[in-house]
């Protein structure tokens, strides 16, 4: 009866033994299946480092264009000075628009409107005007303050070229933050990259 007792209890024994170690055992792989899980969903949203996603476009001149290749603008029949309500004084048209990321001045419509104002700077020494260089809503903020400084700074170029004093030019960007329209298209796009001319101070 002794040995009979000791032997099952021998056994109940084991059995408590292999239960213990057959739950670790579980655990053990519970916690690697949740671990090897875990680990698949980070790799999976995990962006390649390699790999450099931007939305802002490149910034480039248009083929051919330098310091040089810019146009002597000839001298044109002085314009009569037009008032433009909250904007101050304009020569008529005083908006130049640009290609997507450009900057450079290629079409003879524009050429026409800084004409006017070289002739008109040069004679009125006393002529000031400030340069306003906007861009379209892409990219980054920095990025088309930029855009727009390098558009300014074209149009202040010309100028200059064709005899406009240094410092009565004043260049200013305002990037995206000053649209003339409102809109997600190309054709609302295409009004805000834009260079707007405007005497802060008419020399007369």
């Amino acid at each position: 009866m002794a040995k009979t007792l000791e032997s099952q209890s021998g056994h109940i024994s084991q059995l408590t033994t292999e239960y213990a170690v057959f739950t670790r055992l579980t655990k053990n792989i519970i916690l690697l299946l949740i671990g090897i899980t875990l680990s698949g969903c980070n790799a999976f949203y995990q962006k390649d480092p390699d790999v450099i996603v931007t939305t802002e476009p490149m910034l480039t001149k248009s083929d051919g264009d330098s310091e040089s290749s810019v146009d002597k603008i000839k001298s044109a029949e002085n314009v009569n000075l037009d008032s433009v309500a909250s904007k101050g004084f304009t020569l008529g048209n005083n908006v130049i628009y640009f290609e997507y990321d450009k900057y450079s001045i290629d079409n003879d419509n524009d050429k026409e409107i800084l004409k006017r104002y070289s002739d008109y700077m040069r004679k009125y020494k006393k002529a000031q005007i400030r340069i306003e260089g906007h861009a379209d809503e892409r990219g980054s903020r920095a990025y088309n303050l930029a855009l727009g400084e390098k558009r300014a700074e074209t149009i202040k170029e010309i100028l200059l070229i064709n005899g406009v004093k240094k410092d009565a030019v004043e260049v200013v960007s305002y990037g995206e933050e000053n649209p003339a329209v409102i809109g997600t298209n190309e054709d609302t796009h295409s009004l805000n990259r834009r260079v707007e001319i405007v005497f802060s101070n008419t020399g007369k």
